[in-house]
């Protein structure tokens, strides 16, 4: 099985269905306004930092600010992912490369800043999730579509809800 990016990570959290498309290079609209603004957030916040430095061209670093690792967000409301989504960087980091680093999350937007410790705890819970999540996306197909509230601001909607009237 190959690695698990952070992004198809963090969709995990919010929406199995979602991951799972992703894993399998299932494209999203990629002119969706959420996404398109996303970018823009990304692009024009931060920009004497130094950004997007790759590694093992499975995770893009957003910048360092610095002895932290920095992911920078449009917006908290899906604070709980992005925190995981963080941590799993620390944890790829740690295990993958012997590098040991805290994290904080950036909301440039809401002026609003999060530091992210690798626990022992949370690293039990990342290894959880990608025990969890592995059978799903090794799956032939997708879990069935299950509206949960972000489906209206999703990029993939009209992939999971083709013909519906209503979302």
């Amino acid at each position: 099985m190959k690695f698990i990016s952070p992004y198809i990570f963090q969709a995990y959290l919010t929406c199995p269905r979602e991951a799972w498309m992703l894993y399998h290079s299932i494209s999203s609209d990629q002119d969706h306004e959420y996404l398109a603004l996303g970018r823009l957030v990304h692009e024009t916040s931060y920009q004497r930092s130094r950004k997007e430095i790759f590694v093992d061209q499975l995770l893009k670093i957003d910048l360092f600010r610095g002895e932290l690792l920095a992911e920078v967000k449009k917006s908290s409301r899906h604070i709980e992912a992005a925190r995981l989504q963080l941590a799993y960087y620390l944890y790829y980091l740690k295990h993958e490369k012997g590098l040991e680093f805290e994290g904080i999350l950036l909301f440039p937007k809401e002026r609003k800043t999060e530091k992210v410790q690798l626990t022992p705890e949370l690293e039990e819970k990342i290894e959880l999730l990608l025990d969890e999540m592995r059978p799903l996306l090794m799956a032939d197909k997708p879990p069935p579509a299950k509206r949960i509230k972000y489906c209206r601001s999703c990029s993939f909607r009209e992939y999971c809800w083709a013909g519906e009237t209503e979302i």
